[in-house]
């Protein structure tokens, strides 16, 4: 797949991330933003592994005009004999679609056997950091409480001046702002606890990913290439073009489908990782949608500057 048709892909995608964050409310404050959006565009081009993409891409086209170049000539010299014939192209045709089959079942069992793995950790990790935060909630409803509903009962029930309730309202509303920043403080600390913890599962995961994705690679192109040479002997009484010039086209052939399929891998790689970091900025800023490829007037904050730093962390 090209780039250019990887972007329009990528853009057409919508991807909606449920808040979990606690929400505080205060009479005072103006509500914040519950939608953010992402420039997914600009966040795969700014993607760390965008740069090794185009290299595979470059790679891929590289050996396509290599094939082209030697099909021609082996054309011109055995000077218009006939291309293999029909039965074998299919027979071509249906190897690469297996194989490239074969290739992404493997690689999606393998990612979602990675997944399981981590959101068992992240789930346990989850668990451990909420009670810790209702322990610490539960405590500071203790200390603030009782204080909040003195005032607020006071500003109700007794006869006051002007000057004695701005008085009681400004230390209600004092202990109702510190209660919610002491409360956004401590969600912010687990959450950089969670990322911390995660982190080196997360690096591990990708890195087993990588490397089993390039072993099925290797399994898979041995086993094309036998699949390749029981179909030439099978029809090398039709073909017209030399052993050596098939070998050579198989092989690239071959070299191409497994080019393609290092790209697809890796496309697909960016793309979770883009998801994984929005999820995780829309979880600690509280939205309860992230939009891409926007269209209308949305009252939502831009979140890719930060969607991009998370990604090249």
């Amino acid at each position: 797949m090209s780039n250019s048709k990887f972007l329009i892909i990528i853009l057409a995608l919508m991807m909606l991330v449920a808040g979990c964050g606690t929400k505080q409310v205060q009479d005072t404050k103006e509500p914040q933003p519950q939608v953010g959006v992402v420039d997914i565009k600009k966040a795969v081009q700014s993607h760390p592994k965008y740069n090794q993409l185009l290299s595979l891409e470059q790679e891929a086209r590289t050996i396509s005009a290599q094939a082209e170049a030697q099909q021609a000539a082996m054309i011109q010299k055995t000077q218009g004999v006939l291309a293999m014939p029909e039965m074998s192209q299919g027979d071509l045709a249906e190897l690469n679609k297996a194989s490239q089959q074969e290739f992404m079942e493997k690689i999606s069992a393998k990612e979602k056997e990675i997944n399981t793995k981590l959101a068992a950790k992240e789930n346990a990790i989850h668990q451990t950091l909420s009670e810790e935060f209702k322990r610490y909630a539960d405590e500071l409803d203790k200390e603030y409480q009782p204080q909040i509903f003195n005032l607020q009962l006071k500003l109700k029930t007794v006869q006051l001046t002007k000057e004695e309730t701005a008085s009681l309202q400004e230390q209600l509303q004092t202990l109702q702002t510190q209660h919610g920043d002491k409360i956004s403080q401590k969600q912010n600390q687990l959450t950089a606890q969670m990322t911390a913890k995660m982190a080196p599962d997360k690096a591990a995961a990708e890195q087993e990913l990588e490397a089993y994705s390039k072993l099925v690679n290797e399994e898979l192109s041995k086993k094309a290439s036998v699949k390749q040479a029981e179909i030439a002997a099978r029809n090398s009484q039709q073909l017209a073009i030399p052993a050596a010039n098939n070998q050579i086209s198989d092989k690239s052939a071959q070299q191409l489908i497994m080019k393609k399929q290092e790209i697809q891998a890796l496309q697909n790689s960016i793309i979770q990782n883009i998801k994984d970091k929005t999820g995780k900025i829309a979880i600690e800023s509280g939205f309860e949608a992230v939009l891409t490829n926007v269209v209308v007037n949305v009252n939502g904050v831009d979140i890719t500057a930060a969607v991009i730093a998370e990604c090249n962390k």
